[in-house]
């Protein structure tokens, strides 16, 4: 279960690594800085973050989100906070994890298993840190967030700097839409 509150979730801009073809073959959970298209990409949406109404930054530790938050929240004053658990997955679990589906039941074991488990539990202490948390993590936390949440109508893949707006619906059931 994720606590049910609001929040913003922004994934890193681009790096030499998303547009190359080891993308798809190697570890995600390296540590790679942003492009200039990503520097670019962030700035462009700096705008609109610094109009969110937003208590709070959590995000990743890595240092292509680090890059992209400096960018995107030098006007926010609010606290800010790193989380390991919402780092990035290796390419295997995100291999794994692009095969789940709304409906799919949750692995029981395994890598994948472990991450789902990671991901639900940074999610919850961010949303526990303040009422509106902006999260600025990778696009595989973002996959095991929409997965989690079971989110309809919205796609589980996100462009890099994309900006997602996570709500409670009626019946408490999950709604995202992109800004």
């Amino acid at each position: 279960m994720i606590l049910p509150k609001e929040f913003y979730f922004v994934r890193h801009g681009q790096t030499d690594h998303n547009i190359s073809e080891k993308a798809d073959k190697g570890d995600h959970s390296e540590e790679i800085p942003l492009n200039e298209t990503g520097r670019l990409q962030a700035q462009t949406i700096e705008p609109l973050i610094a109009s969110l109404q937003v208590n709070a930054v959590v995000s990743s530790p890595m240092i292509r989100v680090q890059e992209t938050k400096e960018i995107i929240t030098p006007r926010l004053k609010v606290p800010h906070y790193e989380m390991n658990a919402l780092g990035e997955c290796t390419a295997q679990v995100w291999k794994e994890m692009r095969g789940l589906k709304m409906g799919s039941p949750i692995p029981e074991e395994g890598d994948l298993f472990l991450f789902l488990e990671r991901v639900r539990k940074g999610l919850n202490a961010a949303l526990s840190l303040s009422e509106t948390p902006l999260i600025v993590a990778h696009g595989g936390i973002h996959w095991a967030t929409c997965f989690l949440m079971q989110i309809e109508e919205h796609d589980w893949s996100i462009h890099n700097c994309g900006v997602v707006h996570f709500f409670v619906k009626e019946k408490g059931k999950w709604g995202a839409k992109r800004l």
